[in-house]
């Protein structure tokens, strides 16, 4: 490796040089789609107390045992999949130089560096008996460096596992042919720890097992014995990152999928409706390949359309395969024939035929099937450019080469705009809102970023138009799909918190309940708003039907709590404030209102400890002159001169 990385070095420093020119400018870009999930994204807001998004990767260095034992993503309802080595680089970079997405982007850009010139070096690797070998691992590293279906993967620091994946799995192909030619502990090393490395990174590192046996197959001799072994050693890998990953993580996975992310999780289709849409999605990639526009933050349900298949893009993608076919018989070259069939193998598990895919289809997910077709369009253009010397200055400006410049100045052009709209979430969304109308979750997303820009709105003006502007943009969510349960919901909010709607708010909360039976948040919006109304009996209902779907809803006990104290009666607040006292230990608000009902009940000499205790969690003037007054009318002087003097 050393010694090709000496004798190309001037094409390395091309391949860098083209890296920050075409992204660059994605350096100055903030937090963007799913950041906080994997690292730090919170700032405080109008004062309020800093919380960090990932609770692990805060930690640094000290968090990384924890992230281990972890699932990769959680929020109020999901947790899933496992990447404990993607989120240790976010904990690492955290615990040097905190939250710095100046810094985080930075690494995007040197991965897929890294990964460009994995790609020239395994070509030069793979292909070291072609003539032409030099020409084919230029254009196709320099094909791949350039293409705007990247711009997801690079600027959007969440992908990170992505160029992860491509880039051990890139460095096991690499070891695995060093291994054919020479069998040595050290590149044994290397594969085995790469391919687990790339699989604690993401699941799709998967597709290195089927990638190497493939390259082999067409470009190694393998002697059948030596052949079988092999294999046999491939096939253990998953089973040992089984092991690890059984050994290391007891939670569980939660996750679950609806329409609006793909119909395909909801509704049946049968073989022949599945393949026809597994043409469609694959036609999707491949015209986005050629013609990467419009980019879209989400993609999702309607992006294509799959109780229709038979369109567009199920034709492209059938002429693809066609023409790839009639290519492949003309000319009777393998080189493309094996280009091929990498493309359509790790493109396959994307296509919507085994399983569906979350959101239908999208940019990151072509990622590593693009190294397949960079290498299909340079055995292509290899009948144009097998007499170009690469060794001549300015090669790039001569004939045929020049030909291509305008492919090149369009693709820049496509890379840092793009780069520009991943500034940040709202910027992103806003750019894409026209390419969004017919997606759900993408309507929704804006609808939220709305959302908070109205929470923090300074002036009455300025609320209107972000309140306007969430509630049409939740209003497009559901319009494109009406079991957008979350959309009903935060438009409910819209209306109970800013508006004083309680009737459409509890009618858009019984909206969210009725396409998501088991959603405790909605139940506890629908109880606010009988609250409002003073419609207390319904209200302890939907409270209690809240707290029974999650014991864990904070502000229900709270809510039930002081609604039962309000009604007198005391002991079933009592009650209630200790069971909530149990499932949130030293909460300040839980313990005054349990020592507040036991005083009422006329208990103050058990009431005492318990005010004194909220006072310890949160020393306030009012409740340290309260609990002075109660001590001096029990004739408690010490302790009285002791809170009278806080």
């Amino acid at each position: 490796m050393r010694e090709v990385i000496i004798k190309n070095k001037q094409i390395f420093l091309f391949f860098l040089f083209s890296c920050f020119l075409f992204y660059g400018n994605s350096l100055v870009n903030k937090f963007a789609l799913d950041d906080e999930y994997v690292t730090v994204t919170n700032k405080p807001i109008n004062g309020q107390n800093y919380i960090a998004n990932n609770k692990l990767v805060v930690k640094g260095i000290k968090g990384i045992p924890k992230i281990w034992q972890s699932r990769y993503a959680h929020d109020e309802e999901f947790s899933f999949d496992y990447r404990p080595f993607t989120t240790t680089t976010f904990a690492i970079e955290y615990a040097i130089f905190g939250q710095n997405p100046f810094i985080n982007h930075l690494d995007n850009i040197l991965l897929y560096f890294i990964v460009i010139c994995l790609i020239y070096v395994n070509c030069l690797t793979l292909f070291k008996e072609y003539e032409f070998k030099k020409t084919i691992s230029v254009v196709a590293s320099f094909v791949f460096l350039i293409m705007p279906s990247h711009t997801e993967v690079v600027n959007n620091i969440k992908c990170r596992d992505e160029l992860l994946v491509l880039l051990f799995s890139l460095i096991s192909l690499w070891a695995s042919l060093k291994l054919v030619d020479k069998v040595k502990f050290k590149y044994i090393f290397i594969f085995v720890v790469c391919v687990l490395l790339g699989m604690f990174c993401k699941k799709t590192a998967i597709l290195t097992l089927a990638v190497i046996p493939l390259c082999l197959f067409f470009y190694r001799k393998l002697e059948l014995k030596k052949a079988v072994i092999s294999f046999i050693f491939i096939g253990l890998i998953p089973l040992v990152f089984s092991v690890i990953k059984g050994s290391l993580i007891a939670e569980k996975t939660v996750r679950f999928y609806y329409h609006f992310e793909n119909p395909l999780y909801v509704v049946h289709f049968d073989l022949i409706d599945r393949l026809l849409i597994a043409m469609q999605t694959f036609g999707f990639y491949v015209k986005f390949f050629f013609i990467p526009y419009p980019f879209r933050a989400y993609y999702g349900f309607k992006t294509i359309d799959v109780y229709n298949p038979v369109d567009i893009y199920f034709v492209i993608g059938l002429i693809f395969i066609i023409l790839s076919i009639w290519y492949y018989f003309k000319f009777r070259d393998k080189h493309f024939l094996f280009s091929l069939l990498l493309f359509m193998g790790c493109i396959f598990p994307f296509v919507n035929l085994i399983t569906p895919v979350p959101g239908i289809v999208g940019e990151r997910l072509s990622f590593y099937s693009s190294f397949g077709f960079c290498l299909m369009i340079a055995f292509i253009l290899n009948r144009f450019l097998g007499n170009i010397d690469l060794s001549v200055k300015f090669v790039f400006l001569k004939k045929p080469l020049l030909y291509f410049l305008p492919i090149v100045i369009v693709s820049f052009l496509l890379v840092i705009t793009r780069n520009s709209n991943w500034e940040n979430q709202l910027k992103l969304f806003e750019h894409d809102s026209d390419y969004l109308k017919l997606s759900a979750k993408g309507n929704s997303l804006l609808g939220n970023q709305y959302f908070e820009l109205l929470r923090n709105a300074n002036d009455r003006n300025t609320g209107e138009k972000y309140l306007n502007k969430a509630l049409n943009h939740y209003k497009l969510a559901v319009t494109a799909d009406s079991s957008f349960y979350s959309a009903y919901n935060n438009a409910g909010v819209v209306y109970f918190s800013y508006l004083n709607d309680f009737k459409t708010a509890r009618y858009l909360f019984t909206l969210a309940i009725r396409h998501k039976p088991n959603y405790p948040q909605a139940y506890e919006n629908v109880a606010n708003c009988y609250k409002s109304e003073k419609d207390y009996a319904n209200a302890k209902h939907y409270y209690l039907e809240s707290i029974k779907q999650n014991i864990m809803q904070y502000r229900a006990y709270l809510a039930i709590i002081q609604i039962l104290f309000e009604e007198k009666k005391y002991k079933n607040a009592l009650i209630c404030s200790k069971i909530a006292n149990k499932q949130f230990p030293n909460d300040y608000a839980l313990v005054a209102l349990e020592a507040n009902c036991t005083i009422m009940q006329g208990d103050t000499l058990n009431a005492m400890p318990k005010f004194e205790a909220a006072y310890s969690l949160a020393p306030n003037k009012e409740l340290s002159s309260f609990i002075a007054t109660k001590y001096l009318e029990l004739g408690d002087s010490l302790k009285y001169k002791l809170y009278k003097s806080y």
